[in-house]
């Protein structure tokens, strides 16, 4: 399954550069989804019709389906090391897109989540990276067989799976 992950990165520091980014997961091991429905209290007067209400009439609130739905989608997987770039990189511009608005100045929706052949883009169902952690061994990183290589460095490896990642999403209206 594959996971592919866009976003235009506006600032530029040692680790992320800036601009059009795309990052795509090596492998994925667990996803989760959430999907929560919102309703909202919206008060009213108790009397139906406005001009015959009564002074002492009371507000009530009243609960609506606006049909909004909030998703978590939680996935675990790796990064690997490519012919451009190394995995410990790729996860710090993952970070990058969790923590920094987009170039257009909007509020931090991604270009493109990919997940096998559903898209999320700003123009359907926006999708936020709210949480991103992942996982360095020092005293041996693990590849796609859980096998020993060297420490991340900036030196690829291509086809090594350096940094394992957790990564939570967001779709929705920006909150």
């Amino acid at each position: 399954m594959a996971v592919v992950i866009s976003k235009k990165i506006p600032s530029s520091n040692f680790y992320t550069g800036s601009g059009d980014t795309s990052i795509t997961l090596a492998g994925v091991t667990k996803i989760t989804v959430n999907t929560k429905k919102s309703s909202i209290k919206i008060t009213y007067p108790q009397s139906p019709n406005r001009q015959n209400s009564n002074q002492n009439d009371i507000p009530i609130n009243k609960v609506l389906d606006l049909k909004r739905v909030d998703d978590i989608i939680k996935i675990s997987g790796w990064l690997e090391d490519d012919k451009d770039e190394t995995a410990w990189n790729k996860a710090w511009k993952l970070r990058a897109m969790c923590v920094s608005g987009n170039i257009d100045g909007d509020k931090g929706a991604l270009d493109l989540l990919k997940i096998d052949n559903i898209e999320f883009k700003s123009s359907t169902v926006q999708a936020f990276l709210e949480n991103v952690s992942f996982e360095v061994e020092p005293q041996g990183i693990f590849d796609s067989l859980d096998t020993n290589i060297n420490y991340p460095s900036n030196q690829t490896r291509e086809g090594r799976a350096r940094v394992r990642v957790d990564l939570d999403f967001y779709l929705g209206t920006p909150r």
